[in-house]
């Protein structure tokens, strides 16, 4: 029982590992191109890149580890294991800092920048 579910969490690993970075960058492209919304920051791109290249490491690896316990005997995989894994994990939480950070410095819509709704001289008819 134990040894099935270290390998259905492997096998994710490296379905995760193989798929995340294909989905971020196309999330990332989308996002870039669509009009209306502010460009992302320089820092925003540097984790998200810097994501792009770390979950594959560590997702893929690890699933192997989980796969092949051999890999995880070396003690250089392992080492680069565990920090592209911990690198991964800082980056998300970073990400998520930055996107919270960029969120609050949007400009908010007010009253006063949005246009008149009717004028005196218009009738409620007019304004519809």
């Amino acid at each position: 029982m134990n040894e099935t579910l270290i390998r259905v969490g492997a096998i994710l690993l490296l379905i995760f590992g193989a798929v995340y970075p294909l989905a971020a960058m196309v999330g990332m492209a989308l996002r870039m191109n669509k009009p209306g919304l502010p460009p992302l920051g320089p820092t925003t791109v540097m984790v998200r890149l810097m994501l792009i290249a770390t979950v594959p490491l560590a997702g893929i690896l690890g699933g192997f580890a989980g796969l092949v316990p051999t890999v995880w005997e070396s003690f250089v995989l392992r080492v680069l294991i565990l920090s592209a894994a911990a690198a991964s994990v800082l980056g998300f939480v970073a990400l998520a800092v930055l996107n919270r950070l960029e969120k609050t410095q949007q400009p908010s819509t007010t009253l006063e920048s949005k246009p008149e709704a009717a004028t005196e001289t218009e009738t409620p008819v007019e304004r519809l």
